[in-house]
């Protein structure tokens, strides 16, 4: 008989976000891979058409209030999933600490079933300095059965958050290849839409926020540009530091060689990755802002075949295999970073090396199937109840 699982999301699809995504990715590659399992997750108008097409029934609660009620609802929730499954799950699946972490645990009583939890870029390490917040998650900490890490910096906070050493474990994330493969011409297209042409490409594709260090590519790219004079910096996505990008771009004087597409619609990405020569992302610890997990950018543009520029900063240098997929330079160094992008936008058939290796190293590694074989086989450790319905045995 098949495992069966309960995820508990309070981020889901249709809303947009890195763990909405990440949830979404790995409950259906679980799936796929023979496990039957059923999602608790927010309620949201728009959801029938989500729910309608995954392979596993979902559970929609209302968790818009409070953390408590939140929690409350998505414990009952997962009572129906597990009327919907046929019986209780392996284990329930928190997929952040709050409110699926308490949730969990108030479900886990009634369905005799324990949880693990996930942890993306350190936030559940941020409580706001509220004393019942500290007290709720060290709660959540210790009684998980297991924490599932996304990087190894996810997996250090785990530990410096008091988890068990030996209950960590990395499952990285993933992507869905297939997702990045393009038509002929959709390249062409898109170099033309935005004006490049034939000029050599540097891109970050992301929201428009202070951590993810465009303006540090700005300040390189005049030194790029003595290296490099036809290199254009493709500023891909929206977000609040538009303007001041923007300003900094008149500032320097880089109106040539700075274009901004805005938000990139989803058929569009695989082109814009396409269209670039090397993908670059000098993320960096902002104040109020997370850390970056992974980094999934990178192993997107991996996958497109392309080597990256990232900083040794979060869960980067998982995802960019230090001088085999790509360079990883100091956070808000410039001068380093001009020096790094200037050398690969000069040495086309090291780039291109560079980005196989990266390719070959997501196909391998890095697709959301593996990562789900990966946190099944972290599942199957865990010791249930003699009666657990569907548990491997």
């Amino acid at each position: 008989m098949p495992m069966r699982l309960i995820f508990l999301a309070d981020d889901f699809p249709p809303q947009l976000g890195g763990i909405q995504t990440y949830t979404y990715e790995l409950a259906s590659a679980v799936a796929r891979a023979g496990v039957d399992i059923a999602v608790v997750a927010s309620a949201q108008s728009d959801s029938d058409s989500v729910d309608e097409a995954l392979p596993f029934p979902v559970v929609r609660v209302p968790t818009r209030g409070s953390y408590v009620g939140a929690a409350l609802q998505l414990s009952a929730g997962a009572e129906q999933a597990a009327r919907e499954l046929g019986g209780p799950p392996r284990c329930l699946v928190a997929t952040k600490w709050s409110p699926e972490g308490p949730a969990a645990i108030w479900a886990g009583r009634f369905l005799r079933r324990p949880f693990v939890l996930i942890g993306y870029g350190g936030e559940f390490s941020h409580t706001g300095g509220q004393l019942i917040k500290r007290l709720v998650q060290r709660i959540v900490m210790r009684r998980a059965a297991l924490f599932m890490a996304i990087s190894n910096f996810t997996a250090d906070l785990f530990l410096q958050a008091k988890a068990p050493q030996d209950r960590v474990s990395i499952i990285y994330g993933g992507v869905r290849a297939e997702r990045f493969a393009v038509e002929a011409g959709d390249v062409e297209q898109f170099r033309n839409q935005h004006g490049i042409g034939n000029r050599r490409v540097l891109l970050t594709l992301a929201r428009l926020v202070g951590r993810k260090g465009h303006d540090i590519v700005l300040r390189a790219m005049p030194e790029i540009l003595r290296a490099v004079p036809d290199a254009v910096y493709v500023i891909a996505g929206d977000g609040p530091t538009r303007e001041p990008l923007e300003a900094l771009v008149d500032e320097l004087g880089l109106a040539d060689s700075v274009v901004f597409t805005g938000r990139v619609p989803d058929e569009r990405m695989a082109a814009c990755y396409h269209a670039c020569d090397l993908f670059v992302m000098p993320s960096r610890p902002v104040p109020g802002e997370l850390a970056e997990g992974l980094g999934l950018a990178y192993m997107e543009a991996a996958a497109c075949g392309k080597p990256s520029v990232g900083t040794r900063f979060g869960g980067i240098p998982d995802a960019i295999a230090e001088g085999e997929t790509g360079l990883l330079v100091d956070t808000d160094d410039a001068a380093g970073l001009a020096e790094a992008v200037a050398g690969l936008l000069a040495d086309p058939a090291r780039a291109a090396a560079l980005g196989e290796a990266a390719r070959a190293r997501v196909l391998d590694e890095f697709t959301w199937d593996r990562v789900a074989a990966r946190f099944i086989e972290q599942v199957e450790r865990i010791n249930v109840p003699a009666d657990a319905a569907g548990g491997a045995q």
